[in-house]
Formats: structure tokens, sequence, C-alpha cells
């Protein structure tokens, strides 16, 4: 055994659509898996090898030795487990965490003395599985360390069918998630950790600005999870709202000449009203009520709104007859 610690999911795994994939993985049988059978019959190659013409991968038998078919299924189970599974975000299927922290709950990552950390198990099989096509990885530069890292990872699509998981499925999970979080009020914290996601990631320079490649094979993966049927629904909304907007706006160039005329009515009618209104007793209250101190007028007025309720709207001249009368003006 060329190995300090044996794989075993040791992270908690989220309720939900987290739980239902997980449960799914478990069951997956690697002997089985066409695409593994097919990788190991071609032969792999170190990342370090990758950009190498020269290299020629080796052949190897079938079946795998149960270290790797560990490994490959504790892999995926952490995976899972930290991906980010809200349909709206901008790319479906990130995993939210680091890649030691993948390993830490993988069970296999190993903390030396001088504190230097070491998980080459996890590593090769991410790298397994980025050949198979099953996770999408960005590597860069680690500024901490320095060396070549993966620093952001997304789950593709044939990391769910090659498990058995049907599109159907995926797209009745999400749909149960949205539906969950719009229930419990999450939607707007949801998207706020996102977005809180992306502006960390952003700061440390790996976002996908100059990534195009890597962009549309995200975009891809989302037209994926989405389905087409939702999408026409979506482009015949978008359709049927766009033509309200310009029905509106035809209405509401040809209704402009009839607002501004109602407009003019009824300010001619309000100052018309204004006019009626300054009576001379309404005159001859306000001169007083200005020169006699504020508490004084309010207790008369007050007083009078007590008695006679409704006066002031219906009988304006006998309202202000009655407060002149009452503060000793007439």
């Amino acid at each position: 055994m060329h190995r300090r610690y044996a794989p075993q999911l040791c992270c908690s795994v989220p309720r939900g659509m987290a739980a239902k994939v997980v449960a799914r993985l478990n069951s997956h049988d690697w002997h089985r898996n066409h695409d593994l059978i097919q990788l190991r019959r071609d032969g792999y190659i170190p990342y370090s090898k990758r950009n190498d013409p020269h290299y020629q991968p080796k052949p190897m038998r079938v079946s795998a030795r149960s270290e790797s078919r560990e490994a490959l299924t504790a892999l995926s189970l952490a995976l899972a487990a930290n991906c980010d599974y809200n349909p709206d975000s901008d790319y479906p299927f990130e995993i939210m965490a680091p890649f030691e922290q993948i390993a830490a709950g993988m069970g296999m990552l190993h903390v030396y003395d001088n504190g230097r950390k070491a998980y080459d198990s996890p590593l090769h099989a991410l790298s397994v599985q980025e050949q198979l096509g099953y996770v999408i990885v960005m590597h860069g530069r680690d500024t901490d360390s320095g060396q070549n890292k993966p620093l952001r990872m997304w789950l593709s699509e044939k990391f769910f069918t090659s498990r058995g998981i049907a599109v159907e499925e995926i797209r009745q999970w999400l749909g149960q998630f949205r539906n969950w979080a719009i229930r419990n009020g999450l939607t707007e914290s949801l998207r706020k950790k996102y977005e809180r996601h992306l502006v960390r990631i952003e700061r440390i320079g790996i976002d996908l600005k100059d990534k195009h490649s890597l962009r549309n094979r995200l975009k891809q993966i989302k037209r994926w999870v989405v389905s087409p049927d939702l999408a026409e629904k979506k482009e015949a909304k978008v359709a049927m709202l766009e033509g309200e907007l310009e029905r509106l706006a035809q209405r509401e160039s040809e209704r402009l000449d009839t607002l501004l005329d109602e407009t003019g009515d009824n300010l001619r009618s309000l100052a018309h009203a204004k006019k009626q209104r300054q009576t001379p007793f309404y005159l001859a209250w306000m001169k007083w009520s200005t020169a006699a101190m504020p508490h004084k007028v309010m207790a008369i007025e007050s007083t009078l709104r007590t008695e006679h309720p409704g006066l002031q709207r219906h009988d304006p001249e006998t309202w202000y007859r009655l407060l002149l009368e009452r503060a000793g003006a007439l």
C-alpha cells in the first residue's frame, strides 16, 4: 500500500441535491466504467507531459487497482459535496472550495512538521478524472507556494451521465433546488454568496476574462442543464414582453397630448378652487394667525374642529368666521 491514508469521505454532505448525487456516486463500479477502460487502454498522460508532443503514453491493464478506484470514488464524493448546484449561477457545477479542502475531505491531506502540505494521490485522481472529461480544471500558479496547482474546478455533464444520472433527473433536481431556495427566502443570500466568490477569485487573479474557450465550454454545460422546453418558453416570454413594451410606447406617445391637456385642466381647476377659498374671512384669519402665538392658533382650530366636524370642508366661509369670533377679531 503506497499511501499514508485510506481515501474516504470525511466532509459533511449538504442535504438536497448534493446528498442525492453523493448517494448515486457511492454505488458506481469503476470496473464497468467504459471511459476509464478506454483511457487505461490508451494510457494516462501526466500533467507535466501534457504539452510534450513527443510523449507517448503507455497502455495499462484494463482493471484499475483498488487504491486507484478508492481514490477516484472519494474524490468524486468530495467534489459532489462541495459543488454549487444553484442553477442561477453564471457557470453551473463549480466547486466552491480549494483543492486542499477537497483533499482533506477525502482524508488524504498530509501536513509535514515544517507546515508543507502534500496530497499527491488526490492530484493524480483529479488528473485521471480530468482526462476522462468528468472535471474541468483551471490550472495556475499558486501565490503562496509558487507551484502550479488546480485553482478552479467545474463538474461536466459526463460526471453525472457516466454514473447513470439522466439529464431529466439533473434538471428535476435543479428545479427542486430553485423552488427550495425561493420557498425559504434564500435566493438573495445565494446570489450574494456567489457574487462574493466572484469578487474573491477576481482579487486573486483567477477570473475567466481571458479564458474564452473555457467560458464557451462552461456555457455549453449550462445550455445542457437548461431544458430546451424551458428555453423555448423563455424566448416566447421575452418576445411577448418586447411586444408589450412596444405597444405601450406607441400608446404613451399617442396619449401624450391628452395627458398634457388633462394636466392643464387640473391646474386651472385647482387655481379656481384656491381663488374661491380666499374669501374676506379667510384673509382676515390668515392675517390674525400669522401675528398670534402658534399654540393659541392650534388650540382654537382644534376646539372648533371638535365641535363642528366637517365644517371646514363643506362651508369654508362659516368656518373662518367662527375662528375669527373665537379669537375675538370680529
